[in-house]
């Protein structure tokens, strides 16, 4: 059922492979093979390719860097497509729509972007500082740190749904909750966003980010190895958000090994693939955590990672 795609991928000169390996393109390194593997180098190549396997009707998946996400062991049939930016090209994936917002294309990794906002003198982005993968894979999790989110700065988006429309939606599309929006599970997709910031001094700006980056480094020590970061959500104790690394660790399961997964030592909430995990791993050794914090502190411990399965649906 992937021949016409394939046919018209070839034509285009579009890069892909069939029965790909996606472990190698996610951050934790888990899964098997997937149908179809394209990637995709602008906003405008991504709605191209998104409008052929919409109307194909085609199950797909687009992911950004992988870096909060783990598949199937085995094949899952389903068109992949990696949204990235290629900044060498004459299309300038970054631009400003003013003096206090700007645009980007949601295959833009989140540190070109602070790149940029340090050059520029865009402010009030810096949390990103740190936190792997896409400014679009950012929006969709409703990625945050220090204090601040997604939530906080994004005022809108250019989407492609999924009758293969593309469409101009404003935040409250996304409804954005804790680590979580709409597009988390959804079928529609990011093809740039309009984010806003305040206009600050470079240097102000450049030393932030690189405040938070030393931050993560002396405490997510492990977060540069095979690592989704963060597996649970923190909980909402008696109306306080916890820590849920640290009730994991309270419960004693630091360096809990289940196959080539382990609980990190450095830091409880941290999962790390030892080079040879399986999902099947992965799924074990969630339910160990739960089931021992939810036996010790009666605290119920919900995954902030997607899964995908056989049949390419995110859960």
């Amino acid at each position: 059922m992937f021949a016409p795609l394939v046919a018209w991928l070839r034509q285009q000169q579009i890069t892909f492979s069939e029965n790909a390996a996606i472990g190698p393109h996610l951050y934790f390194k888990i899964g098997g093979t997937v149908s179809l593997l394209v990637t995709c180098n602008a906003a405008a190549q991504l709605a191209a390719v998104m409008k052929k396997v919409i109307a194909g009707r085609l199950p797909y998946l687009v992911i950004g860097g992988g870096s909060n996400i783990a598949f199937f062991d085995g094949l899952t049939r389903v068109v992949v497509v990696l949204a990235q930016a290629d900044s060498s090209g004459s299309a300038v994936p970054i631009r400003l729509l003013d003096d206090r917002s700007l645009t980007v294309e949601s295959g833009v990794r989140n540190q070109q972007l602070l790149s940029w906002c340090a050059a520029t003198g865009a402010g009030g982005l810096e949390f990103l500082s740190g936190i792997p993968g896409t400014i679009g894979g950012a929006a969709a999790v409703n990625a945050g740190a220090f204090g601040c989110s997604m939530a906080d700065v994004l005022s809108g988006a250019d989407i492609i749904d999924a009758q293969g429309k593309v469409r101009t939606v404003d935040s409250g599309h996304f409804g954005f909750a804790y680590r979580d929006s709409s597009f988390k599970f959804g079928s529609d997709v990011l093809l740039s966003l309009r984010l806003k910031f305040s206009p600050v001094d470079e240097g102000l700006i450049s030393k932030k980010i690189r405040d938070n980056l030393e931050y993560r480094l002396a405490h997510h020590p492990s977060y540069r190895q095979a690592s989704a970061g963060c597996f649970f959500k923190n909980p909402l104790l008696r109306g306080v958000k916890s820590s849920a690394g640290k009730i994991i660790e309270e419960c004693g399961l630091k360096n809990m090994t289940v196959g080539g997964l382990s609980v990190a030592g450095e830091h409880g909430n941290f999962l790390l693939n030892h080079g040879n995990a399986s999902f099947k791993d992965l799924q074990c050794l969630e339910k160990k955590i739960q089931s021992a914090v939810a036996a010790r502190s009666g605290v119920v411990l919900e995954r902030e990672v997607i899964y995908v399965a056989a049949d390419g649906s995110k859960y």
